[in-house]
């Protein structure tokens, strides 16, 4: 009788995965065909689902340089890089997906990453998150659903340095929004980085 998918080393590799063991997870996937790194084991998840959420980061860097591309989504249906963000350590993960050819604009139930970022992101790290995107090509003014920028999304929360780094990063800002901020004190620092922002350019012949 042939040996099922379930009791093949596609299984055992899934388990070495779950295990945190790198030593068989590298011994099984020398044995493997890459198409079966995108194949749901018993649960419905594949191998790069679970090293994705396995607490050895270096699984997910080992599968996702045999893993074929496209990479496929979650058993959810959430793509793997929306899923990384919700991981306690999710920077590392984040930055071998999108070295892996993941998306930076990617789009998930109408918000970009960049956005997704502001939901999964604590402020102590939203910053980090923010500039690993942006150096992979996110457009800092996609809008998502709801017609927003993640600037204009984020003026309400006051926070200066946040603020100040997406303005310096290319973030527009229509006048109107800062003239409607109740914390005017921020709105004037804000309008000074514009100011300083477009003296810059005009130096440079921009």
């Amino acid at each position: 009788m042939l040996t099922s998918l379930f009791d093949s080393r596609h299984e055992r590799l899934l388990k070495a995965i779950e295990n945190n063991d790198l030593d068989k997870v590298v011994k099984h996937m020398s044995k493997l065909e890459p198409e079966l790194l995108l194949t749901p084991g018993k649960d419905g998840r594949h191998p790069l689902e679970a090293a994705l959420t396995a607490e050895e980061s270096r699984i997910l860097e080992l599968l996702l340089h045999k893993a074929p591309r496209p990479l496929p989504s979650a058993r959810c249906g959430t793509p793997l890089v929306c899923l990384a963000l919700q991981h306690p350590d999710s920077l590392p993960r984040l930055t071998m997906l999108l070295q892996a050819g993941e998306n930076p604009d990617l789009e998930h139930q109408g918000q970009p990453l960049l956005h997704l970022c502001v939901e999964y992101c604590d402020p102590g790290r939203l910053m980090l998150h923010l500039s690993r995107l942006l150096q992979q090509g996110a457009d800092i003014n996609r809008r998502n659903a709801e017609g927003m920028t993640l600037l204009q999304r984020l003026l309400p929360k006051g926070d200066q340095p946040l603020l100040q780094f997406l303005l310096q990063s290319g973030a527009e800002c229509e006048a109107h929004w800062l003239e409607e901020m109740e914390n005017r004190e921020l709105a004037t620092q804000l309008n000074r980085v514009l100011d300083d922002l477009r003296i810059r350019q005009l130096m440079m012949g921009g």
